[in-house]
Formats: structure tokens, C-alpha cells, sequence
């Protein structure tokens, strides 16, 4: 019998193993949590012939299992180039990418495609197991995948028929050598796609546009026929005047006013011209985007409106994990706005983050590892209208105390950082945040 080792047991791993397990593997579940431990994995190495280690996302490259996999050459793979590997080729993927925003793109996409009758899928970063859906045997027309840089590393040799990155802003600065190495990681989404497939082109993200004009390895690498995007100029599919607009045939088709679509602010405004290309592509009837477009709703913890008293609105993007994210949150809300942030020390710049505090937000509270440091960077721009509490039940009772709820106002929770100095990650921070801002603030 073929050995296999998949390294970490979460949801990929467990996918993974499975798959595996399908395909005639004797499989080795590494993980120092719920499975073999590492040191015992290096063991299972030097005891067994091992075809290859499936290695999930999340776990670093420089760990000692790895290290001994290398001197060994033993080759290393993602769940997404095992799932790949087994999965019926008539199945056309659709990839995604981005620091922000890929999760409701990829999601939305997925969605769509179902609401105009096409048979299609989701998975990868997204929370379903590309590995998982390959081993229950199901070959629907599309699989919409989402992908982050980590599943990206090591250039996973996915095809992908319509493949996009919906913007670059910095992050995981502590798992690369350089914003550039991060960001040029996020461009091995191309990779494997012919003449005959779509490249999604942002052509307002400054970062994308440096990157392919100024690195002509990766502008070569784009090979597929490459569809702009743009919210302030012409292109494929564009905003122009409050109008989302389809350029087919030299003619521009509007398709939905911006003010009609349920995905609101400038941020989603990005996502929806890459879920409008795709449907552009696949020539979905432009009604039935329409309709999906003026009625879909936010995904869970990404400015989330779960809560309100009196006037004020409670709103959730416990997904703003990085500042770019927050900052895009803060814009996107014309009223008044209470923000609460701070978590994870990234050691990310925040100077762009305090910057658009000081110029857009009321107050604010700070909590979690960072609460210091951004203490001290509103400090030195003279700004005092922030208390520093340490945790969300300290600033919810705060607010309680002192909030007056017949003005109209946003209390806007995005954190602006990762969740693991005090939450497992950020859906366990915004359900916390949600359940003590029924039982502190009160019922409707």
C-alpha cells in the first residue's frame, strides 16, 4: 500500500486524509494538537516509504517535519493540488484572490451561479474542503475556489478557466521576507491557465498594476485573455456615474445603479465587479444578475448589521483582520462612527489606519495586544477621543453606561488586525462580540 502523510488536521487535512483514504492510501494524520505528534512524523519518515505530505495552509514551511521532508525529498503538496490531482477535468474552476474581500467574492460568485441554474461548487479558503468535495464524488460544471496566499505557495498546479486577484494591501508580513514576496505569491493564481481562459485585472489596485508593469516575468505569466475591471475608468465591466456598466461588443451595456445594489460601500463595490465578470463570462442572463445583485446578502462578520437600539446600528466585520480592511469598513459608513479595534500584534504599519481614525471616526475603543500601541499613535497625533478597555465585555459595558442611542450612529467592531491573543480566530471573536452585545446592550 502507497504512504502518504497529511500534515494538520483541520478542515483541509481532514478532506485531505479522506481523499487519500479513497484512493488506496495507508495515510499518516500529523498534528500536534489532535494527531501523531511532529517528532513522531519525522519517525514515520525514516520507518516508511512516503509518496509524498499533503501540508495545510496554515503550517510554516520552516517546521522540522518539513525540513527533514526536504533532505529527503520527499515532495510537498497543498490540499488544493491533491483535490486537483483526482478531480474530473470537465470541471471548469473559477479562482479568486486578494487580500480583502475574497471570501464574499468567492462566495457570491458561487451564488450566483447557482441562482442563474448552473451546477457549481465551493471550496478552499472559502470553509469547504476542495479535498472533501472531490472525495464525495461530486463533478458539478464550476468550482469556485477561493484562495490565499498561503494555499498559493509552493504554485499549486491548479487550471483555472477564470482566475483573478481582487487587490493587494499588506499582511502576513511575519510569514513572508517581503510585501512583495507576498504579494508576488498571490500572482501563482495565473499560473496554468492558456489562451483560452480569463485573467480578472483590477486595474485600480496600485499594487496589481505595479506588479505586472514593472516585473515582466509575471506580466508574461498572464496568458489568459485578460478582462479589466475599474470603478473609475472605462473597461470590461465599470462604475461610471452611480452605473455598473458591461463593455460586450464595443457597447456598453448598464446593467445596475450602485445605489440599488445590497452589497453597500466602496469595498463591495470591488467584489462586485469581479462577481459581474464572471457572470459577464459565462453570459448569465443580465436580469438574473440584477435581481442577485439588488437582493444578495453580507456573508457573517464582514459589516454585519446584527444589532440595533434606538438609533444606533451595531455592526460587525470581525473579518477586519488588517488595516486596509478597516479602513475600507470606516469609509464605508457616512454616519457617525464609534469604532472598536485592536487584536493580534501583526507588527503591521498602522499609520494609514490611525490617519483615517483621526480624520473619519468619533470615538474610538481599543482592545487586545495592540490597544497600547495604538494608544500611543493616536497620542502623538493629539487625538483623545478613544478609551483603551482590553477586552470587548469591558468596552460593551462602557458603551451601555455612556453611548446615547437616540443619535443616529454606527458602532463599528473591526479590529483591524488578526484575533489570536485572545479568540481561536475571527468567527469565534465576532460571535463573541455578538453575544455579549445582546446580553450587555440589551434586546432591540
Amino acid at each position: 500500500m502507497k504512504n502518504a502523510i497529511v500534515f494538520g488536521a483541520g478542515l483541509s487535512g481532514h478532506g485531505a486524509a479522506e481523499l487519500l483514504g479513497k484512493e488506496g492510501y495507508n495515510v499518516f494524520l500529523v498534528d500536534d494538537n489532535t494527531g501523531i505528534k511532529s517528532e513522531d512524523g519525522i519517525k514515520i519518515i525514516d520507518e516508511n516509504e512516503i509518496e509524498f505530505i499533503v501540508k495545510s495552509p496554515g503550517i510554516p514551511w520552516d517546521t522540522e517535519l518539513l525540513k527533514k521532508a526536504e533532505n529527503m525529498k520527499i515532495n510537498v503538496i497543498s490540499e488544493i493540488d491533491l483535490a486537483y490531482r483526482y478531480m474530473d477535468k470537465k470541471t471548469k474552476i473559477i479562482s479568486v484572490t486578494g487580500t480583502n474581500g475574497k471570501t464574499t467574492t468567492a462566495t457570491k460568485i458561487y451564488e450566483l451561479l447557482t441562482e442563474a441554474g448552473l451546477n457549481a461548487e465551493l471550496a478552499g479558503n472559502a470553509g469547504f474542503s476542495f479535498a472533501k468535495l472531490v472525495s464525495d464524488g461530486k463533478n458539478p460544471d464550476y468550482i469556485v475556489l477561493e484562495l490565499s496566499s498561503y494555499q498559493l505557495e509552493n504554485d499549486p498546479k491548479v487550471h483555472s478557466y477564470i482566475a483573478g486577484i481582487i487587490n493587494l494591501t499588506p499582511d502576513h508580513l511575519t510569514r513572508y521576507n517581503s510585501l512583495d514576496d507576498y504579494y508576488i505569491t498571490k500572482f501563482n493564481i495565473f499560473d496554468h491557465q492558456n489562451n483560452n481562459d480569463y485573467a480578472l485585472i483590477n486595474l485600480d489596485d496600485k499594487e496589481i498594476m505595479r506588479i505586472i508593469s514593472g516585473n515582466k516575468e509575471i506580466d508574461d505569466k498572464i496568458k489568459a485573455k485578460r478582462i479589466l475591471l475599474s470603478g473609475e475608468k472605462n473597461a470590461d465591466v465599470f462604475q461610471k456615474d452611480g452605473m455598473i456598466y458591461i463593455n460586450k461588443n464595443s457597447q456598453e451595456i448598464p446593467l445596475i445603479k450602485t445605489s440599488d445594489l445590497s452589497l453597500k460601500g466602496k469595498h463591495n463595490l470591488e467584489n462586485i465587479l469581479f462577481i459581474v465578470s464572471v457572470g459577464m463570462i459565462l453570459n448569465i442572463d443580465t436580469e438574473v444578475m440584477r435581481t442577485f445583485l439588488s437582493s444578495t446578502k453580507p456573508l457573517e462578520h464582514r459589516l454585519e448589521n446584527f444589532f440595533e437600539k434606538e438609533n444606533a446600528v451595531f455592526i460587525n466585520d470581525s473579518k477586519g483582520t488588517n488595516s486596509e480592511s478597516t479602513i475600507k469598513a470606516i469609509e464605508a459608513f457616512g454616519k457617525s462612527t464609534v469604532l472598536i479595534c485592536g487584536g493580534y500584534d501583526k507588527q503591521a504599519s498602522n499609520k494609514d489606519l490611525i490617519d483615517k481614525i483621526v480624520e473619519k471616526v468619533d470615538f474610538v475603543y481599543l482592545i487586545g495586544q495592540t490597544s497600547d500601541i495604538l494608544e500611543k499613535e493616536l497620542k502623538d497625533l493629539k487625538y483623545t477621543n478613544y478609551k483603551n478597555l482590553k477586552t470587548l465585555e469591558n468596552v460593551l459595558n462602557d458603551i451601555k453606561d455612556n453611548l446615547d442611542f437616540s443619535k443616529e450612529q454606527v458602532v463599528l467592531f473591526s479590529p483591524a488586525t488578526s484575533s489570536f491573543d485572545q479568540f481561536k480566530n475571527f468567527e469565534d471573536r465576532g460571535r463573541i462580540f455578538k453575544e455579549l452585545t445582546n446580553q450587555i446592550i440589551g434586546d432591540r
